[in-house]
């Protein structure tokens, strides 16, 4: 009897173990949303007014008007359109002098074009940026106006545990030339959800495949499309995209893809 008791008592300890554990887990993961500042969707008026508020701003700079006779009325004068005809030198500094080695490149005169970057176009940089984690989603080999090249779809996920209230993914499409051997430019495009510039397609076999196993999937969901697909026995449900014409005349730069 004193060993039915034992046995069960262990049982019901590891239970008890068993059952704490999962809470202290279940704790850990679940996000207290009472730490947090409310989670608030913001209309657009709602949006500008609250950015307004943080940078102090209290009246906007009206556009130009459409109307000649007005004060502020757009400039149509080609002479008078550019209002920085003569740039600063790239190697001169603001105080005068040239830049003649590299490392006074680095360490004068850069930090100076940097520095009117980020306060006349870019805007400055917080000093706490959340950590983005890149990873790649999809690897494809691609042909880009004859250029054979790679196109990645990557996913950046910045780091939110300062609000993990919500979750921020960046999508973004890279593309680079294949046949290089030293530095090249390369195409970053972000958006909700980039697509591939001209995504590689399966042969006419594997079209084949694809087209009767997708046939018999339809059939199978619905048995009255086998009239349908008897009546047409040489459509394809599924189709190649149109494939590149190498021999076709290049194309206007404005014509080029992607964009």
């Amino acid at each position: 009897m004193s060993i039915k008791k034992n046995i069960m008592r262990k049982i019901l300890f590891l239970l008890f173990i068993s059952v704490f554990t999962s809470t202290s887990f279940a704790q850990v993961n679940s996000i207290d949303s009472t730490r947090y500042p409310k989670l608030t969707t913001f209309t657009a008026q709602q949006d500008q007014d609250n950015m307004k508020q943080q940078m102090g701003i209290t009246k906007l700079r009206p556009g130009k008007s459409g109307n000649e006779s007005d004060p502020n009325h757009a400039n149509y004068d080609e002479a008078v359109a550019n209002p920085c005809p003569q740039l600063p030198d790239v190697l001169t500094t603001k105080d005068g002098r040239k830049i003649t080695t590299a490392d006074e490149w680095w360490k004068q005169r850069r930090p100076e074009i940097a520095e009117e970057f980020e306060r006349e176009v870019y805007g400055r940089l917080p000093k706490n940026i959340p950590k983005v984690t890149w990873a790649v989603k999809v690897v494809d080999r691609e042909f880009v106006n004859r250029i054979p090249v790679i196109a990645k779809m990557l996913v950046g996920h910045v780091d939110n545990s300062e609000y993990p209230l919500i979750n921020v993914d960046i999508n973004m499409m890279l593309v680079v030339p294949t046949n290089v051997k030293s530095p090249v430019p390369v195409l970053m495009m972000f958006s909700g959800r980039p697509s591939f510039p001209a995504p590689a397609q399966p042969s006419p076999d594997e079209m084949d495949k694809l087209n009767t196993a997708f046939k018999e999937l339809m059939i199978k969901n619905d048995p009255s499309l086998k009239t349908i697909f008897d009546k047409y026995p040489a459509y394809q449900p599924i189709t190649r995209l149109p494939a590149p014409n190498f021999f076709a005349p290049p194309k206007p730069e404005e014509e080029f893809t992607p964009q």
